[in-house]
């Protein structure tokens, strides 16, 4: 009986042992989710995120409709960018506060968030860049007619902070 105990517990430790061993570089605990390829044709795992930066999103979101200019300053990172639908770039801060003021001035755009998925993205460097990816729906005005488009957002998070939106869109197309 001693010798079966003693065989049980040697097995248990040596499975122990292998289900203890990462590669270097590889993340612990963390579930692969998809891929990413590099610019420079280098595949990239990506993994589930920290639902935190999804609050950071929704936050961000709430700002813009609440038409918080301020709170998005905050909320921005130094070397905030993000590309548009329509090809426009904004570049930094400063620009994005001017952007949302006209756009806010001369039309009624309003967020409808409908879901946000948080994602890391472990870079070549071993660094890990957080992004969500966000369904929203946009309802805005063009004439004083009702446009809505549905959108999907890759919001960058860096410290706390939104450093880069990637926009796509899709208009809405529902016969009326």
């Amino acid at each position: 009986m001693n010798k079966l105990l003693l065989s049980t517990s040697l097995l248990l430790l040596a499975q122990f042992s292998f289900a203890g061993h990462h590669e270097a570089g590889e993340m612990v605990g963390k579930t692969v989710i998809g891929h990413e390829i590099s610019d420079d044709g280098v595949t990239l795992n990506i993994h589930a995120g920290d639902l935190a930066t999804v609050e950071i999103w929704v936050n961000y979101l709430n700002a813009h409709n609440d038409r918080d200019l301020a709170a998005i300053g905050n909320a921005d990172a130094e070397d905030f960018k993000g590309w548009a639908p329509n090809g426009l770039v904004i570049d930094g801060p400063a620009a994005h506060a001017a952007f949302l003021k006209e756009w806010f001035a001369t039309s009624n755009p309003k967020w409808e968030y409908k879901y946000g998925i948080a994602n890391d993205v472990s870079a070549e460097d071993g660094s890990i860049q957080q992004w969500v990816t966000s369904g929203v729906k946009v309802t805005d005005s063009d004439g004083g007619e009702e446009v809505i488009s549905h959108q999907i957002v890759d919001a960058r998070i860096e410290n706390g902070k939104v450093k880069m939106l990637l926009v796509y869109a899709r208009a809405d197309t529902a016969e009326k």
